[in-house]
């Protein structure tokens, strides 16, 4: 355990989300009648029509219309001013019960890969917590976008249960050209749409989550950060030229945008290009006292813990030390802090560090009773979820340690959190439904990595590696079989001519100084230097090119 003290987690009980109204409405206006969908008996007209563009053709009996509730689906977002934790206020989404008509589409080849995506692909993408957004919410959207219908219709096409390789049927050889084709359009018109100022606040973020499925599906990380690095900048800009804000989109919606900002925040260097220097200024103040003393849903506590992981990423990036600091320094880890540059005083990133770790427990503790009753339920995937929370914190605190902490504190040591790491993702992966390993979420593979490249304890390195192997993934912007490849081939480097040593020296310790990946040939040129101790400080390049 860390030296430092560990928080009270003292702050305000969180919100807590109501039971979504589910009888079926006798009051609502004629339009969402006639569509199958759930009204939310606005007046005059109602909003839900409104928001997907569609004309209101009122209600049959004035006299039974029910307002809707304003404290009705709480929920805990953060405060983009601010940065403290505050209850949503959002009626339920409306559910889709049909797709489109069948005069919506061009051609068969249109309708058909759009039913595909609504009966099989929508449910591959929504994840392991329950949500609306695939399955509901940009199903109700592609009736009133066509460029939305277009980018939905190449999803349908691709199936991501193909994404393991190239086309092996004729079938898949026949559907790719037309995914291109249907992606291609959707690009164009959403570019015409832009141009002309039509586009409304809500299309636009939709849009880019699916650009970004598709980027996903192909591996293309450059080209998924920055339509993600977009969406990001659609949600401060347009808010505030607009009388529309963030907390007026769906909460599904929003949920899946904080994922992928955590996953951009990783990849791109910890967001150094993502913000501006007052954000990230303002990403140094601590949120401890606003984390509840327990969380009411997992939900609330998956909410909270993005928003401690993107304020987190973007700190570090205000620090100006390039990861792991002591790897970096001339003293090459014989410092217990980093020492001071024109950024950050030593004594200020000391007292940041330490809030962080303060956060971290903090949340913690308020999961902790959530965790132990979804253990002790009868559900599995109450329970399921519970332990990919934990899973998730486990990393993440690991995975702060590294970076934040000398050698001495963080490799070694830490065997016991490691071990219980990994028991979690063994189980979790053989106990995982059949779902063909892509998602648009990052449960699995991210955990993997750490174990695998970030800790060097050979057993558990090697198990790790198995895992990623014995399980194919594809999880947001990281590809499992990649990890395992460059890993393995890390870890052979290092570990020439060690004995019984439990972890690798840390005198031996290596790392990659270049992975260039080329996605359409599915290859990546790695470039590493490996230490050796005669001499003393001699570094020994090594390069290789390997295929996944």
């Amino acid at each position: 355990m860390m030296k430092m003290g560990q928080s009270n987690a003292l702050g305000e009980r969180g919100p807590q989300k109501k039971e979504r109204f589910h009888h079926k409405s006798k009051t609502g206006c004629k339009t969402c009648k006639i569509r199958k969908v759930k009204c939310d008996e606005a007046r005059p007209i109602c909003q839900r029509c409104i928001k997907f563009g569609l004309g209101c053709d009122g209600y049959d009996d004035e006299s039974r219309a029910i307002q809707p509730s304003k404290f009705s689906h709480g929920q805990v977002f953060p405060n983009p001013q601010k940065g403290a934790v505050v209850p949503r206020i959002q009626p339920p989404p409306a559910i889709l019960c049909r797709s489109p008509q069948r005069s919506l589409f061009s051609n068969q080849q249109e309708a058909r890969y759009f039913q595909a995506f609504t009966t099989h692909t929508a449910s591959q993408l929504k994840g392991l917590f329950a949500s609306n957004l695939w399955n509901h919410l940009v199903l109700q959207a592609c009736e009133s976008n066509v460029s939305l219908r277009h980018a939905v219709i190449a999803i349908g096409a691709l199936d991501p249960k193909t994404w393991r390789g190239p086309a092996e049927s004729d079938e898949e050889t026949s559907r790719r050209p037309f995914a291109y084709h249907e992606h291609s359009i959707a690009i164009r018109d959403m570019r015409t749409a832009a141009m002309q100022e039509s586009l409304d606040f809500r299309t636009r973020p939709m849009a880019c989550l699916l650009f970004i499925c598709f980027e996903i599906y192909h591996c293309n990380k450059t080209s998924a950060v920055a339509q993600i690095t977009v969406m990001s900048s659609l949600l401060e800009t347009s808010s505030k030229h607009s009388h529309i804000t963030i907390y007026d989109l769906d909460d599904e919606l929003l949920e899946s945008f904080r994922e992928l900002e955590v996953q951009a925040l990783v990849q791109n260097c910890y967001g150094k290009d993502m913000i501006g220097t007052q954000q990230r200024l303002s990403c140094r103040q601590t949120m401890r006292s606003k984390i509840p003393i327990r969380f009411a849903t997992l939900r609330q506590a998956r909410s909270v813990f993005h928003v401690l992981a993107m304020r987190r990423l973007h700190w570090q990036g205000t620090s100006r030390y390039e990861w792991p600091w002591y790897l970096t320094t001339q003293t090459m880890g014989s410092m217990t802090d980093p020492p001071p540059n024109e950024w950050t005083s030593n004594e200020e990133w000391c007292l940041e560090r330490d809030r962080r770790f303060e956060e971290y427990t903090a949340w913690s503790n308020a999961f902790q009773p959530l965790l132990l009753a979804a253990r002790a339920s009868t559900q599995p995937a109450e329970a399921r979820q519970a332990n990919v929370l934990r899973m998730t914190y486990l990393y993440t605190y690991l995975s702060l340690m590294t970076r934040m902490l000398s050698p001495q504190e963080s490799y070694y040591g830490q065997t016991a959190r490691l071990t219980e790491l990994l028991g979690l993702l063994n189980s979790l992966l053989e106990s995982c439904p059949e779902d063909y390993g892509f998602s648009m979420e990052c449960n699995f593979l991210v955990p993997l990595s750490v174990v695998s490249y970030q800790f060097r304890h050979r057993a558990l390195r090697q198990e790790a590696i198995r895992l990623l192997l014995a399980y194919p993934r594809r999880e947001g912007l990281w590809d499992g079989v990649l990890i395992a490849k460059y890993s393995q081939w890390l870890a052979e480097i290092e570990e020439e001519g060690l004995e019984d040593e439990e972890y690798v020296p840390l005198d031996l310790v290596g790392g990659l100084v270049a992975a260039d990946h080329d996605p359409i040939r599915r290859t990546v040129r790695l470039v590493a230097f490996k230490r050796v101790r005669n001499p003393v400080g001699t570094m020994v390049r090594r390069e290789a090119v390997l295929s996944w």
